[in-house]
């Protein structure tokens, strides 16, 4: 998770509040995080979903979900380990308990939800739960939305969502999955976000898993002009800009910074000594809907052990994957070669669904003179 507007700017939005705790340069919680190995959860409650969004990762089944009791234990481990637990699905909203597992959840916590079954009524319950945040996924205006949805009205209802988010009080945010079907809508979304004050405008590259592969994706020059639209909106954005799933766009913006602000860029490339790379295993990691454990939400099709049968905790130390995670990357092809490949190093999963854990990041957009040298070192 590239957080572009703290590294053009300075400052951050909702990572000031449920991570930095601060706008210091190099914030102090960041540098315990970054020795640590307490991670942030992305608890997958349920893999029920009223939508059918066609870059969905989990499956649309309800047998053998956690009961309520086992997952009031696991939110116990979780209270001694985690730094942050986002709650998703499927649509987590559909689990009845959501609120008894939130409300013994002690860590800081934030939803990620398609927003269309939050009226006013559950958006207070949700700051009542002390939710944090509240990402509502959008992926395109109306006609793009709905069709990527699956569900005609759900971009009415998802905007509804949010603005009842907002009224309530609660960090708003929207989260923009990047595919060829609305590479052209991130103007669109990015200027509705301004409209309605949303806090964090989140863009996630696609990570082949479930319903989706490489086949939607877009081409890595579209990914690059992406990037540079949004390195532009980030100075004059008034909430935040991330960018997810692709370690080589911090590496990027600091190149483009380089070219305008020599101190800020060096700036920026120390603080993504702390925040940059892929975290999966070492900072990051998921429980799904059946319990088990996995380095990200992404990488279902490998299982560290279910807490049905073993403490998270057990899990998170213990599991030979993990500990590969790490260690020290064995990178090969343009990773292996990459003056960046410390602060960087690919997304492990994308690089392993082309073929290789430990091959080259196929979504990175670099040229090869870009990374031929470090000019920050």
């Amino acid at each position: 998770m590239i957080s572009l507007s703290k590294m053009v700017k300075g400052k951050a939005t909702v990572s000031r509040e449920i991570t930095y705790k601060s706008d210091e340069h190099i914030p102090k919680r960041l540098k315990e995080l970054k020795r640590s190995l307490r991670p942030v959860v992305v608890w997958n409650l349920t893999a029920r979903c009223n939508l059918k969004c066609v870059h969905c990762y989990a499956q649309a089944n309800q047998k053998d979900e956690l009961d309520t009791e086992t997952a009031l234990k696991v939110v116990e481990d979780l209270n001694d380990l985690a730094v942050l637990v986002l709650f998703s699905g499927g649509e987590p909203l559909l689990r009845k308990d959501i609120f008894d597992i939130a409300e013994h959840c002690k860590v800081p916590k934030a939803l990620s939800t398609n927003g269309t079954l939050i009226d006013e009524i559950t958006a207070e319950m949700l700051r009542n739960a002390n939710f944090s945040y509240v990402g509502v996924s959008l992926d395109g205006l109306k006609d793009v939305h709905d069709r990527f949805r699956g569900v005609d009205g759900a971009f009415e209802k998802a905007l509804e969502g949010l603005k009842n988010v907002k009224s309530a009080g609660i960090l708003s945010g929207v989260r923009f999955t990047l595919t060829k079907f609305n590479c052209e809508e991130v103007e669109g979304v990015l200027n509705l976000c301004e409209d309605l004050g949303v806090d964090r405008f989140c863009l996630y590259h696609l990570v082949p898993s479930g319903r989706a592969d490489f086949s939607i994706d877009v081409p890595n020059n579209v990914r690059r002009s992406v990037m540079d639209y949004l390195f532009e909106r980030a100075f004059e954005f008034d909430g935040e800009i991330l960018t997810v799933d692709n370690p080589c766009d911090g590496i990027y913006f600091c190149l483009k910074l380089k070219e305008i602000d020599e101190d800020l860029a060096y700036k920026a490339y120390e603080f993504l000594k702390y925040r940059g790379g892929d975290k999966s295993g070492k900072n990051l990691a998921n429980i799904d809907p059946f319990g088990n454990v996995h380095p990200n939400q992404f990488w279902w099709d490998y299982s560290c052990g279910n807490v049905k049968e073993r403490s998270f905790r057990d899990i998170w130390f213990n599991d030979p994957l993990l500990n590969e995670l790490r260690g020290e990357w064995r990178l090969k092809g343009r990773c292996g070669r990459c003056a960046y490949k410390n602060v960087c190093g690919g997304f492990r999963l994308r690089a392993l669904r082309a073929g290789d854990l430990w091959g080259e990041d196929p979504s990175c957009y670099l040229k090869d003179e870009e990374i031929a040298k470090n000019v920050f070192e």
